[in-house]
């Protein structure tokens, strides 16, 4: 008898969302040894923020945390493209943009290892309202609670 064939989990087969796990693993471990949080914590963040790196504002201005201006560490500002009034950050790399949110989050999420409790932290410390109707997204921790679950999935995939 041979081995059994190893479970590759099913989140494996988001090879964009992997892909985005793997390159940004060792950065975002950085900030997360600081704020005292799993690095999925940081890394499903910046994914939900970023649609897994292929948002526009995260390729365009390597703002993975969806920073707006003025914000510690940018190299510059630009306009949002729906409202010239709201300025977006600009960072030259995936950590200048997680440290520029740790230093502005950091405090409300630290030591927060739980991924609902870090979610919930989050909107309490008003990241994103949770609350549409305050330009946030409804149900905004439970939504990324649940893509921090499944970003620890995705760190592992083969």
């Amino acid at each position: 008898m041979g081995k059994p064939a190893s479970h590759v989990d099913p989140l494996c087969n988001g090879t964009d969302a992997v892909a985005f796990a793997k390159k940004f693993k060792d950065d975002a471990a950085t900030v997360a040894a600081d704020l005292e949080v799993p690095v999925e914590n940081i890394l499903g963040l910046a994914a939900q923020e970023s649609e897994w790196g292929r948002g526009r504002i995260a390729r365009t201005y390597n703002n993975y945390f969806s920073m707006h201006a003025p914000a510690p560490l940018q190299i510059r500002d630009e306009p949002a493209l729906h409202d010239a009034k709201v300025r977006v950050a600009v960072f030259d790399s995936f950590l200048a943009s997680a440290q520029s949110f740790a230093q502005r989050f950091g405090a409300g999420v630290k030591g927060k290892a739980n991924a609902d409790e870090f979610a919930a932290a989050l909107v309490k410390n008003h990241f994103n309202s949770g609350d549409s109707k305050k330009g946030g997204r409804d149900g905004f921790a439970r939504y990324l609670a649940d893509i921090i679950k499944n970003t620890k999935v995705r760190m592992e995939c083969p």
